[in-house]
C-alpha cells in the first residue's frame, strides 16, 4: 500500500493510487493536499518510494538470500521455532514489498534498445524509452497507420542477457508528437501491457532491476 502524510492533520492517507495524483483529499480532515513523500508500506515494514528507488535491486538480492537461509534453517532441527517464524515473516515483508513495488518503478533506457510493434496487420521497429511491469513508452517515426489512444498492439521485446523474446500485448494510452530539428516526424506513444502473463512479467521485472543496479536510470513512475 502506498501511503502519505497529510501536512494539515498529520494524519496517514493511504491509496494505491497515490503515484498517480498530484493531489488528494485527506480522509480525517477532508482538506484537499499536495500528494508529497509518497511511502510504500508493508506490515511493520515502511520505506520512502526514493528510498526504495534508489535501493530495489540490493533488496531482490537480500530476499534471495534470506529464502535460501530460511531453507537451511528449515532442515535444522536445532533451531527454535521462534527463530523460523521470524524468517517467515521476514520473507513476507520483503515478498510484499517488492510486489507492490513492481508496478510503481520504471526503467528509464540509458542505451538504445529497439522493439518490434504489431499494430493491426502492421510491423514497425520501435525505440524503447521507458518501461516498467505495468507498460512503456516508445518512439516511432511518422508511419502510415500510427496508432490511436484505446487501440491494441502487441509488442515484440528481445532484452539483453534474455534469451526468450517476450511478447507484450498493450494498450495505447496517449500519443505525443516531439518537436525535432530534422525533417522526421517523430511520435512517443505511452502503452498499458494487458493481461501479460506471470512469466513475461516476471521476466521484464528481473530485467528492470538488473538494469537498475548501480544505476541512476531506475525512477519512480
Amino acid at each position: 500500500m502506498l501511503q502519505t502524510n497529510c501536512p494539515k492533520c498529520k494524519g496517514v492517507i493511504e491509496s494505491p493510487h497515490l503515484k498517480e495524483l498530484s493531489s488528494v483529499k485527506c480522509g480525517q480532515c477532508h482538506e484537499v493536499v499536495t500528494v508529497e513523500n509518497v511511502f510504500v508500506a508493508t506490515r511493520g515494514f515502511t520505506i520512502h518510494r526514493g528510498d526504495l528507488t534508489n535501493r530495489i535491486s540490493r533488496y531482490e538480492k537480500l530476499l534471495r538470500e534470506v529464502e535460501a537461509e530460511r531453507k537451511i534453517l528449515t532442515n535444522d532441527k536445532t533451531v527454535s521455532e521462534k527463530t523460523s517464524q521470524s524468517f517467515d515473516q521476514f520473507c513476507l515483508t520483503l515478498h510484499e514489498l517488492l510486489e507492490g513495488a513492481k508496478s510503481h518503478f520504471r526503467l528509464k533506457m540509458t542505451r538504445e534498445l529497439y522493439l518490434q510493434m504489431n499494430s493491426d496487420h502492421n510491423k514497425s521497429k520501435v525505440k524503447l524509452i521507458d518501461i516498467s511491469t505495468g507498460g512503456a513508452s516508445i518512439e516511432s517515426e511518422m508511419l502510415d497507420s500510427l496508432p490511436r489512444p484505446k487501440a491494441m498492439i502487441n509488442l515484440q521485446m528481445t532484452l539483453p542477457k534474455f534469451h526468450e523474446p517476450i511478447s507484450a500485448p498493450a494498450k495505447v494510452v496517449w500519443v505525443r508528437r516531439l518537436t525535432e530539428e530534422s525533417d522526421a516526424e517523430i511520435y512517443r506513444i505511452g502503452v498499458k501491457f494487458v493481461n501479460l502473463d506471470e512469466n513475461a512479467r516476471s521476466s521484464l521485472w528481473s530485467f528492470i532491476t538488473q538494469s537498475s543496479a548501480g544505476s541512476s536510470s531506475f525512477r519512480a513512475s
